[in-house]
């Protein structure tokens, strides 16, 4: 899925080796921040939004994802902390960056803007984890770590296990059908094509759920914000932005009726023109109406 005007390259940050997606353009850098068992590639339409409208950007591979470092032993939201802040310490050297995080990379960043040492200008979070959940995830993972562990014990086909893969990512990642992209399934698939892996995931999301739980305080983010929900969102309920928004006044609600739990991939031209608004905001000191 390789793009000319995106520039791929290794970097480390807080000490974990990982790679970047990078658009040049006009500051502020715009930071994406993909959810869990995602990549960088998620972002890659938003990109294209980013470069035609010559807007600085970038997308990192988180800790645990993608071509990113394995997480170390011990907390999992600590280390994603460490690293987040070093990627915008390092791109916020001239200007404070825009952050746009979508379901665990919206917590992330949320837990960001409460840094206040760190150079954020504004934050754009979309179908945030961790405040509350669909039935589907609400209930616990143990069910479906059971059902992995018992295809990896039966020895499922891998081109079984594969199709059952996508399936599943196309229907929890999208809200609409004619916005599937098939390239973009096959890429994220990769990261869980056998059981043994999948089921390896299962069990650290099972672990970020249980530390993002344990959040009672959804306030505290002290840069302008705009929180964006799918409609069509099948993890997340568009009641978790409504909390994140009453949680923090002054921040704006904008719910996408037709985009499911990654509007960037069903409406990636909408999340860059919000997440440009707010650099031009940072630049021309701008409201947006």
């Amino acid at each position: 899925m390789s793009t000319s005007f995106i520039v791929e390259r290794r970097v480390t940050y807080a000490g974990f080796g990982t790679r970047e997606l990078v658009v040049a353009g006009a500051g502020p850098t715009i930071v994406l921040v993909h959810g869990f068992a995602n990549t960088s590639e998620i972002w890659r339409r938003v990109l294209d939004s980013m470069h035609q409208a010559g807007q600085s950007a970038v997308a990192v591979d988180l800790p645990g994802f993608g071509e990113a470092d394995p997480l170390r032993p011990g907390e999992l939201m600590p280390q994603l902390d460490s690293f987040l802040g070093a990627v915008i310490q390092h791109h916020g050297r001239s200007d404070a960056v825009v952050l746009v995080g979508n379901s665990l990379g919206a917590a992330t960043a949320l837990r960001a803007c409460r840094n206040s040492e760190l150079p954020i200008t504004a934050v754009l979070a979309l179908d945030t984890a961790g405040i509350t959940w669909k039935p589907l995830v609400s209930a616990g993972l143990r069910p479906l770590i059971a059902a992995i562990g018992l295809a990896a014990r039966i020895r499922m086909p891998r081109a079984v296990h594969r199709v059952l893969v996508e399936r599943a990512l196309s229907h929890l990642l999208y809200g609409r059908r004619s916005a599937i992209e098939p390239a973009v399934i096959r890429q994220l698939a990769d990261g869980a094509d056998d059981p043994i892996e999948a089921r390896r995931l299962a069990r650290q999301g099972a672990e970020f759920k249980r530390e993002l739980d344990r959040t009672r305080n959804h306030g505290g983010v002290a840069v302008p914000m705009v929180v964006v929900h799918g409609a069509r969102d099948r993890l997340v309920p568009v009641s978790t932005s409504r909390i994140l928004r009453d949680a923090n006044p002054g921040s704006r609600l904008v719910v996408l009726p037709h985009a499911g739990h990654c509007p960037q991939l069903d409406a990636a031209t909408v999340i860059a023109r919000l997440a440009r608004e707010f650099a031009t905001m940072s630049t021309d000191t701008k409201e947006i109406s």
